[in-house]
């Protein structure tokens, strides 16, 4: 387990921010296009990149096909080398989904992804930039 970069505070805000790093959960998510540009695929996994630059998403479908499922998220150091030979550092967040076995026999919070204008008021807020964040809210699950 890593710990959170010096400058997560830049990106990060909320009560949720205080657990352990990387933050991991089950979250119902939103449509997610209006904040993230599409980057193409590495192997499996679809890219792209938030209109700030600083947040990296990371799915096992397109943008435009992650609204509505159940999903697992992940949220991590993003480490980036600017230039070749140098060694990688921390440059954003991560963010990780997979629709695909949401919640692989562990318990896991629930939360339910929306994007909203900041500051907001959500649990965990993830700076996506032009003043939206990526609101996470917590569910009681019954």
């Amino acid at each position: 387990m890593t710990s959170i970069w010096e400058h997560h505070g830049t990106l990060l805000a909320g009560d949720a921010r205080a657990g352990p790093w990387p933050f991991i959960a089950r979250a119902l998510l939103c449509d997610l296009r209006p904040r993230f540009l599409p980057k193409g695929m590495v192997g499996a996994s679809h890219r792209a990149v938030a209109r700030n630059g600083r947040v990296l998403l990371c799915s096992d479908r397109p943008a435009d096909q992650l609204a509505g499922p159940r999903a697992l998220l992940r949220l991590q150091t993003w480490h980036r080398a600017l230039l070749p030979g140098e060694l990688p550092e921390p440059y954003g967040i991560l963010l990780c989904i997979r629709c695909r076995d949401p919640d692989p026999g562990r318990t896991l919070p629930l939360f339910e992804a929306r994007l909203e204008a900041a500051p907001g008021s959500a649990d965990l807020r993830l700076d996506l930039g032009g003043r939206l964040v990526l609101g996470l809210f917590r569910l009681e699950e019954s």
